[in-house]
C-alpha cells in the first residue's frame, strides 16, 4: 500500500448518535459514521476507560462502512463519567449486545485494540453468531502476569520512565505497586497523573509531553477507572481470555490479529499465546511499531485488512 493510500479516511460527521440506557443507571454514548447501509463495524476502545475518538472511524471508508463507536461505562461521553458502580467486564459485554439489538444489526465486524481486543474476544465467545469478523490489535490478555509486567516488570526496559514513579515513592514489587497506586489515586496529585502518563507512553513507544490541567483531569478519571478494573483482576477469571479464545477457535467468521513488535504495554508474547488457541486466525507482525494504532506501518496494515474485508469478506494481508 502506497503512502498516499495508507492515509486515514476523513471521518464523516455522525449520522446518528445517542445515550443508550443500560443497567446500573449508566447511559452509554454511541455514534454512527459512514453510510447507514454500509458494512456494520463496532469499534471497541482500550483502557479500560479510554473512550472513543472520531479518528478511530478513519480506518473505514465512509462510503462503504457503517462505523459504530461506543464509549464504555464511565468512559468518554458516557454517563456518569468515571462511574465505577456496576462497571464490570460482564456488564460491558452485555452492553455491546444491547447496542447491537438497539441498532437493529444482525451481524457486525468487531475491531478492538489492547483492552478493546480483550472485549472483542470475550464478546465473540458469548455471541459467536453475531460476528461477521474479528480484527484485533495488540491484545491484552488480562492475566496476573500481564498486570505485573505493566506495573513494574517492564521497569528494566524503561528505567528513565520508571524514575517518575520512583521519585514519588513507588515500591518496586508489582503487587505492591498496584496497592500503592490505589492509595495515591484516592487523592492524586498532578505529579502522580503525569508519572503514569510518562510510564504509559514509554511502554507504548509514543512520546510523552507536558499535560494541561484539563488533560490531567481527564487522565485522572481514566486511571481511577483502570484501577477499579485492575483491583478486581479486570473481572475476568485467570486465563479467561485465552479460554474464551479457545471457544471461538472454530468461529465461522474470520479472525485476524495485528501485533506491533515494539509494544511493551501488550507485548508480542500475548499474541503468540492467543494464536496457540486460534490456529485458524491470521496474524500480521508489524516491525518497529509499539502500541500506537496510528503509527504509519500499523495504520497501513490495518487499512489493508479493512479494505480486503470489504472486498472479499475476509482478511487478506
Amino acid at each position: 500500500m502506497s503512502a498516499a493510500s495508507s492515509a486515514l479516511h476523513s471521518p464523516s460527521p455522525p449520522f446518528d448518535c445517542g445515550l443508550l440506557p443500560v443497567s446500573g443507571g449508566h447511559r452509554l454514548y454511541y455514534e454512527q459514521r459512514g453510510v447507514p447501509t454500509g458494512i456494520p463495524v463496532l469499534i471497541l476502545h482500550g483502557g479500560p476507560g479510554s473512550g472513543c475518538s472520531p479518528l478511530m472511524a478513519g480506518f473505514f471508508d465512509p462510503a462503504v462502512y457503517r462505523a459504530i463507536l461506543l464509549d464504555q461505562r464511565g468512559a468518554g461521553k458516557s454517563r456518569p463519567a468515571g462511574g465505577c458502580d456496576e462497571n464490570t467486564t460482564p456488564a460491558l459485554i452485555d452492553d455491546i449486545e444491547v447496542l447491537r439489538r438497539h441498532l437493529g444489526i444482525d451481524r457486525w465486524l468487531v475491531m478492538g485494540g489492547s483492552w478493546g481486543a480483550t472485549l472483542g474476544i470475550l464478546y465473540a465467545a458469548a455471541h459467536p453468531g453475531q460476528l461477521s469478523g474479528l480484527l484485533l490489535r495488540n491484545p491484552f490478555l488480562a492475566r496476573a502476569t500481564d498486570l505485573d509486567w505493566f506495573f513494574g516488570g517492564a521497569r528494566q526496559h524503561h528505567p528513565e520512565a520508571w524514575q517518575g514513579w520512583a521519585a514519588l515513592g513507588a515500591p518496586e514489587v508489582p503487587g505492591a505497586m498496584l496497592r500503592w497506586l490505589e492509595a495515591c489515586f484516592q487523592s492524586p496529585s498532578a505529579a502522580h497523573v503525569s508519572a503514569w502518563h510518562v510510564w504509559e507512553c514509554a511502554l507504548a513507544g509514543t512520546p510523552s509531553r507536558a499535560l494541561s490541567l484539563a488533560e490531567i483531569d481527564v487522565l485522572q478519571a481514566r486511571y481511577r477507572l483502570q484501577l477499579h478494573y485492575f483491583h478486581h483482576a479486570c473481572f475476568i477469571a485467570e486465563g479467561g481470555v485465552l479460554a474464551a479464545a479457545e471457544r471461538i477457535a472454530a468461529l465461522a467468521a474470520p479472525i485476524h490479529i495485528l501485533q506491533g513488535l515494539a509494544d511493551d504495554v501488550c507485548p508480542a508474547r500475548a499474541t503468540a499465546a492467543l494464536l496457540a488457541k486460534l490456529p485458524n486466525a491470521g496474524c500480521s507482525l508489524v516491525e518497529g511499531v509499539g502500541h500506537d494504532p496510528y503509527a504509519p506501518a500499523m495504520r497501513a496494515a490495518t487499512l489493508g485488512l479493512v479494505e480486503s474485508f470489504a472486498a472479499l469478506g475476509r482478511f487478506a494481508p
